[in-house]
This record gives structure tokens, sequence and C-alpha cells, in this order.
């Protein structure tokens, strides 16, 4: 027998050997059989990605909330405000509000940054609107009035003074017309007798069909 094929003959006769040595091991270790298909199987397992981690703390959750209500605050200057409208049926109304302020002057004044710029056409279809503003004198001495001026066109807003007296703060009405596109409305006032009156509330209602 040619020599290089004994030694394939001892080769595959240790190769058999040890092949037997592990199964024998695995067999012995494990307390069963193991399939020859089994040892050639490798089971992988993925593991499940970790949900992100939230950077942001319960602490900064708080200081970006209260940024925020700040933010909501802060008032705007020479610009429409008005509230959402309350509907009923197909009927919406729309309050703009110019503010409060007071006066001790017995001629017609301007009350400081009570004013507040309408765009009539934000609201189409207008079928009434109202000046609405409540007034008293602390000391009941004389009357307090209060009227629109419109600084736009340099006059005042038709039929919308109104008057009251006396110490209770009391809710005084006009229904009046505004001129049509943007315009710019302040609240002016006196007092009689050039006692301390408060105008307070301020504001224009309007109704839309």
């Amino acid at each position: 027998m040619p020599p290089t094929v004994k030694i394939g003959l001892v080769a595959s006769f240790l190769l058999l050997l040890t092949v037997n040595i592990v199964m024998l091991d695995l067999v012995i270790f494990s307390g069963r059989s193991v399939r020859p298909s089994e040892m050639a199987a490798t089971t992988i397992r993925i593991l499940p990605t970790p949900a992100p981690i939230d950077a942001c703390s319960s602490f900064c959750e708080t200081q970006i909330s209260a940024l925020r209500e700040r933010i909501d605050a802060l008032p705007t200057t020479n610009s429409e405000q008005r509230s959402p409208p309350q509907t009923s049926g197909s009927v919406k109304e729309y309050y703009i509000s110019f503010g409060s302020g007071m006066t001790q002057s017995n001629v017609w004044q301007d009350i400081p940054g009570v004013e507040a710029i309408i765009d009539t056409a934000n609201y189409p279809a207008i079928k009434s609107v109202t000046f609405e503003v409540y007034l008293k004198i602390p000391t009941a001495n004389g009357q307090v009035y209060a009227k629109l001026y419109n600084v736009t066109d340099k006059h005042d807003v038709w039929f919308s003074e109104v008057s009251s007296e006396g110490p209770v703060l009391t809710k005084k009405e006009a229904a009046i017309t505004l001129e049509s596109g943007a315009r710019t409305y302040r609240v002016m006032g006196l007092s009689t007798l050039k006692y301390d009156t408060n105008i307070q509330n301020a504001r224009i209602r309007i109704v839309t069909y």
C-alpha cells in the first residue's frame, strides 16, 4: 500500500475519532442526545431595541409650560384682539377689548392705551355693533362720560357717547356703526366735577349673520 494512502487512512481515522469524542462529551454534559442537525444549526436572538429616554425632565417641562404662558400673556399693541366667536345658530358674536382707565378731566380726554384697530373686512355680513363699557365715580360726585373716537378719520364715532353717575360700577351700551376697512378706535372720557372716574372693560361687540 502506497505511503500516501496510509497517511490518508490515518487522517480519516483520527477525524472520525475526534467527532465521536465531541459527540460523547455533548451527550454526557447535556444529559440528552444531540442530533447532528442541532450541532450545525445556529440560533440568532435579536434583542429588542431599548426605548429612547426622554431627555426633558419634569422640571424642564414645567419651565417650558411657564414660558409658553408668559408668551401667551404678552399684550399685542396696535392690533385687533378679538375673542373666539360665540355662536347661536347661524349668528356669531365677536368681542374686541379696548381695556380700562380713568380720568379727572372735565373736558374730553383720551384714555391712554385704551384703543384697538378694527378691520370690518374680518367680519362679513355684520348685523349689529355695540360699544360696551363699565362706568363709576367712587365719590358719587358729578357724572362720568365715555365715547369712542375714530383716530384714523379724526372724528367721534357717531352715537357712541354714554354716561353714568354714582359709586356702583354700571354697564352702559350704545349701538354704533363702524367705518369700512381698518380703523383705529380710542376711548375718551370726562368727569363733570373733576373727580376720579373709572372707565373699565371697554369693548366692542360685533354680531354677524
